[in-house]
């Protein structure tokens, strides 16, 4: 009886495990990616890189960039024909994709 309840209470722990790494995946995993109207231009800088993002959409958009191994822009709103450069300086992340938010 005793092995019975030590095999239910591994069960138990194993399916709580998993169950809090599906609700912790990041939220800019769950994002989708821009539109293509939302341009990047990305530049390797010699402590980082640039991201110049530019609105060519025909309304506004908000859209951040998603860094990994490294924290992700804020989401940045812009308006149709705007644009904002992104500066990431660091020696770890890279530049993975750009994201609506």
């Amino acid at each position: 009886m005793r092995k019975f309840r030590m095999a239910a209470q591994a069960a138990v722990t194993a399916v709580g495990l998993v169950g809090s790494l599906a609700v912790s995946a990041s939220p800019a995993a769950a994002a989708t990616t821009a539109p293509s109207c939302v341009s990047r231009m990305v530049t390797a800088t010699t402590d980082g890189f640039d991201v110049l993002l530019t609105n060519n959409c025909s309304g506004t958009r908000s859209v951040k960039v998603v860094v990994s191994l490294a924290p992700d822009s804020p989401c940045y709103r812009l308006a149709r024909g705007a644009s904002k450069l992104y500066i990431y300086s660091g020696i770890l992340g890279n530049y993975d994709r750009t994201v609506n938010c």
